[in-house]
């Protein structure tokens, strides 16, 4: 009998997704399909939970986590070549991922949604040998989710990352980046970048304002070195969604990008993808075109 595999992270977001197992093995037994189910310890441990299973007859592998777990299952779908739909359930802090393919927050609606099967193809980033789905960053704030406690992060939700963020100010520095697409070479100074699949990173929902995640091409955004003031008006149009016209952001759309760090500063040496350690510098950024089956709504 076909099946779903649905693999939980219980420590994500207000730790209340295990309440609803018995839900959702209801909605997709109704459906059609067994339920088979794995209670991950961390989230590398999805990876190689997963390593070691025939996936035979499995019809979706469904993550019920935040980013970072997600971040595992896309990892281990596309260096071993699954062709399986990846279904999401929003039970992180900022579920980003979830967010891009509409997703219903309340539980039982996002069961339903998911159990319809409805897969599309959609874009994967790939920095040096790692994947991401949301978002390869560096530079200030970048480590925040990382660094953050999980109590913090739990209790206070989108929040904690504010404060975080605040928390790093005293540290503000320029940082020296070049920057190579495949119509010209930059070579400046920036706070940080983010390099987006989707519209949102960290809960900052208008990030990527005509971003898709299916057209082939990654949002480059680069908040360059300027004033604390200066800083402090463009995160509140960053907040609105008005940002990009901003004398401060670098903007631009591309299947490839290099990023080479040139300020030879451990605090800055390595990247963040999903919200997760990534790799070290010079970064080799390009798109897996549509190459990524997901169950959307």
């Amino acid at each position: 009998m076909k099946y779903v595999q649905l693999l939980y992270n219980p420590m994500s977001g207000n730790r209340d997704f295990p309440n609803y197992l018995d839900l959702f093995i209801s909605i997709f037994q109704d459906a059609g399909y067994e339920t088979r189910i794995h209670r991950t310890k961390s989230k590398q441990d999805m990876f190689n939970y997963l390593s070691c299973e025939i996936l035979t007859d499995c019809s979706a592998i469904i993550v019920a986590g935040g980013d970072g777990s997600v971040n595992q299952v896309v990892n281990y779908i596309m260096k071993n070549n699954i062709n399986i739909p990846l279904g999401v359930i929003p039970a992180g802090t900022a579920n980003d991922f979830a967010s891009h393919l509409k997703m219903p927050t309340r539980y039982g609606e996002c069961f339903e949604t998911l159990a319809k099967m409805n897969i599309k193809n959609i874009d994967v980033g790939k920095v040096n040998e790692k994947y991401f789905i949301n978002v390869c960053c560096g530079g200030l704030f970048t480590n925040i989710s990382q660094n953050m406690d999980i109590e913090m992060k739990n209790t206070l939700g989108k929040l904690g990352y504010y404060i975080k963020g605040v928390q790093q100010l005293p540290r503000f520095r320029k940082i020296h980046y070049k920057i190579t697409n495949s119509k010209k070479e930059l070579d400046d100074y920036f706070y940080l970048f983010l390099v987006l699949n989707g519209k949102s990173a960290g809960g900052f929902n208008k990030l990527g304002v005509d971003a898709r995640i299916d057209d082939g091409k990654m949002d480059f955004i680069g908040i360059k070195a300027c004033t604390i003031n200066e800083v402090a008006v463009l995160f509140g149009k960053i907040l609105i969604g008005e940002h990009l016209q901003d004398k401060n952001i670098v903007f631009f759309q591309d299947n490839k990008i290099d990023i080479e760090c040139m300020d030879e500063v451990n605090m800055f040496r390595e990247s963040d993808i999903d919200g997760e350690s990534g790799p070290e510098y010079p970064l080799h950024i390009e798109v897996k075109k549509q190459a990524l089956k997901v169950i959307s709504n």
